[in-house]
């Protein structure tokens, strides 16, 4: 196992629940729309080895694959380790029960990895669920994040999924100074909103899944995000 392997994210991915998405025709039609890697996620994992067998089988796609636990760890082309760094929870924090078990699958299954600082900022779903505690101030986010990155991390993931808290142009800026950080960032974006965030420095878009579960057409939001996102990288 490489701890320095290190994998190239397009501009935007995104997140898909594989108990929502199964189909493969889904998946080959991402592709024909241009798609290079998708992320794989979510509450549901029944069928998520299927899911990613059939996806390697009829597509090129690259398959970065979110476990919601060690449960959920199967082969694919990148595993994530997203460590909440503001979790109270001895499941979700670093070196935490969960944590811990994850990593301790991935290693039996030989799995390249990425490890993930992970800090969720509003007062979302993902906030309950991981029972995390709010950052009080863009310093002290700069602060877990400098900290992340001095301890190895070399991804840093923030997730702004509340309609109530906005991207801080000026903290997006401050994250950007740390060398050597890969910053992501998740929110329920439209296209046009993904790309105001990649012009503040955004390395990457994550979408989550319910906004392509919500489209009444989501293969024509997928097209509206390549469009705007990706099509000319």
């Amino acid at each position: 196992m490489n701890p320095e392997f290190s994998y190239n994210f397009d501009p935007y991915v995104p997140l898909l629940d594989p108990d929502s998405f199964s189909d493969p025709a889904f998946y080959r039609e991402l592709e024909k729309i241009g798609y290079r890697q998708v992320l794989l996620g979510g509450t549901g994992s029944a069928g998520l080895v299927d899911v990613i067998r059939s996806i390697k089988k009829e597509t090129n796609l690259s398959v970065v694959l979110y476990p919601a636990g060690p449960d959920s760890v199967c082969p694919a082309d990148v595993i994530l380790m997203p460590d909440v760094m503001n979790s109270n929870s001895h499941f979700a924090r670093p070196f935490g029960s969960g944590s811990v078990a994850t990593a301790m699958n991935i290693l039996k299954q030989d799995l390249p990895f990425l490890p993930i600082a992970y800090m969720i900022l509003g007062n979302s779903t993902a906030r309950w669920y991981f029972d995390a505690f709010l950052l009080p101030s863009p310093k002290i986010i700069l602060g877990y994040a400098m900290y992340a990155r001095m301890v190895g991390y070399r991804y840093l993931a923030l997730d702004y999924e509340d309609p109530t808290i906005s991207i801080s142009d000026k903290l997006i800026a401050a994250l950007r100074e740390i060398p050597d950080l890969h910053l992501v960032v998740s929110d329920e974006f439209s296209p046009a909103s993904a790309a105001a965030a990649l012009a503040l420095g955004v390395q990457t878009a994550i979408t989550p899944s319910d906004i392509f579960e919500d489209a009444s057409d989501p293969l024509a939001l997928a097209a509206e995000f390549y469009d705007r996102l990706l099509r000319n990288i």
